[in-house]
């Protein structure tokens, strides 16, 4: 079965999509039902189903949606750099920064990501709205590590999203009282690491 297509969720549907990471980021996607949702968002059941007919519909949709949010955020600090020269300390700090925010805020809304990233691991159906994130992400690391003078940006890239993916992972499931300072540190030593002239 192919993914519905990309869209906006409308101001009624938001909530629904925000109650929905919610609930996969506590409980994983098989905690998602149209009840656990309206109760998680304060609606109707009517209203869940009017908008998503089905369960799979409706948790595509919230991975979409998380999806969107955080491409629209990563392309924005891509383009910002090309805006302004590039400053390695600037990308990773602001990088860090907003993920910092992000977890204290939006901590289940992230778990949801790694559970999206199971489920793709297991099903194929998954697979096309994952894979989409693991480019974005890519890309815009590619075009900073370019940027900083990457002999190989793309692959270079591909190093980078993996330890990313791997220190909030590993905040999410063990926080660390430092982990803005760590991670910093963590990320700025691989970028100058990788740009170093051999």
């Amino acid at each position: 079965m192919s993914p519905p297509p990309e869209r906006m969720p409308s101001e009624r549907e938001r909530p629904l999509m925000e109650a929905t990471l919610r609930i996969i980021g506590r409980t994983g996607l098989d905690g998602v039902t149209h009840r656990a949702v309206a109760a998680e968002a304060g609606m109707s059941v009517g209203a869940v189903t009017h908008h998503f007919e089905s369960r799979d519909v409706l948790v595509d949709a919230a991975l979409r949606f998380a999806l969107t949010r955080e491409m629209n955020r990563l392309r924005a600090l891509a383009l910002s750099l090309q805006r302004q020269a590039f400053d390695v300390e600037a990308w990773v700090e602001a990088l860090v920064d907003w993920y910092c925010r992000e977890l204290k805020t939006e901590a289940e809304t992230h778990i949801a990501c790694y559970e999206a990233f199971l489920a793709a691991a297991r099903s194929a159906r998954r697979r096309p709205i994952v894979a989409e994130w693991f480019e974005t992400w890519r890309q815009s690391a590619e075009l900073a590590l370019k940027a900083a003078g990457s002999s190989a940006p793309a692959r270079h890239a591909d190093l980078f999203v993996a330890a990313l993916i791997g220190i909030l992972l590993q905040q999410l499931a063990v926080p660390r009282r430092h982990f803005r300072r760590e991670a910093k540190a963590a990320l700025s030593e691989l970028v100058h690491d990788l740009t170093a002239k051999k």
